[in-house]
């Protein structure tokens, strides 16, 4: 079956997603996220374009860039995800794909969308659990980069300039909101709770939730991390080992900061 023709942004700006292969993590450790983010840099100024939001979650990465009209999107992330899959294999002596074949992207075209994605974008590691408000904690997003004044990676200037100054880019962030936009979970499906309970059991060894429980507080906080990074939701973490969700979101925001 042919791939559906990309949509085009008549201004060159889009939210593209990329994810891990067949569930697999894009990062293992903290030296794979920063080698990304060197890559990033790199191909920033080979190519071209502006970043203005980015945050590079485990097992997937959101970026929001406008690229120059020299160097299609194509072009980009053929060349980004070429370098990171051959640095990664080598790494951990390795074949096979890394990322996902093909990327997913949508255009951004307008200042007030374009605010909804970098808000977005930073919210993602809160979502997940990792972090109790954007910038608190997680390293791998641009957050961090408005926060700032030494330049970073991403091209704040734009962002600023739009929103009116720092305080209110941090204003715009102090409450979630129910925008949507482009997210892994549109292209997989959730993990049935059958196969999340067989995942379990591999990691673990445990075969219930009373079993989960007995574990100490050291296997268990690092089987949540192990789990949740293979995609076991927070819900099904939940659900399906006895946890209490705060526990978990606790366990994952100490994780990510550490």
């Amino acid at each position: 079956m042919p791939r559906n023709s990309r949509r085009k942004s008549g201004t060159l700006t889009y939210h593209v997603v990329i994810k891990g292969a067949d569930r697999q993590l894009l990062f293992e450790e903290a030296k794979d996220y920063e080698k990304y983010l060197e890559i990033i840099d790199y191909y920033k100024q080979e190519c071209q374009f502006e970043l203005f939001a980015y945050c590079l979650m485990s097992n997937h990465v959101h970026l929001l860039i406008r690229h120059s009209p020299k160097f299609p999107l194509e072009t980009i992330f053929r060349r980004i995800n070429t370098a990171y899959a051959v640095w990664f294999n080598m790494k951990y002596n390795r074949t096979g794909f890394v990322q996902d074949g093909r990327y997913f992207s949508e255009p951004v075209e307008t200042e007030r969308y374009l605010l909804t994605v970098v808000k977005y974008i930073h919210f993602n590691p809160m979502k997940a659990g990792m972090e109790t408000a954007p910038g608190v904690s997680y390293p791998w997003s641009s957050y961090s980069d408005y926060q700032n004044e030494i330049a970073g990676l991403a091209d704040t200037a734009l962002v600023l300039n739009i929103t009116g100054g720092l305080e209110e880019f941090q204003a715009l962030h102090a409450t979630d909101s129910e925008d949507k936009c482009m997210d892994i979970d549109q292209f997989r499906k959730r993990l049935p709770d059958d196969v999340a309970k067989d995942m379990i059991s591999e990691v673990s060894a445990c075969h219930s939730a009373t079993d989960f429980q007995k574990l100490s507080l050291v296997a268990r906080d690092k089987n949540i991390v192990l789990l949740h990074e293979k995609g076991v939701s927070i819900r099904q973490l939940n659900r399906l080992t006895g946890t209490p969700r705060g526990v978990i979101e606790r366990i994952l925001a100490k994780h990510y900061s550490a």
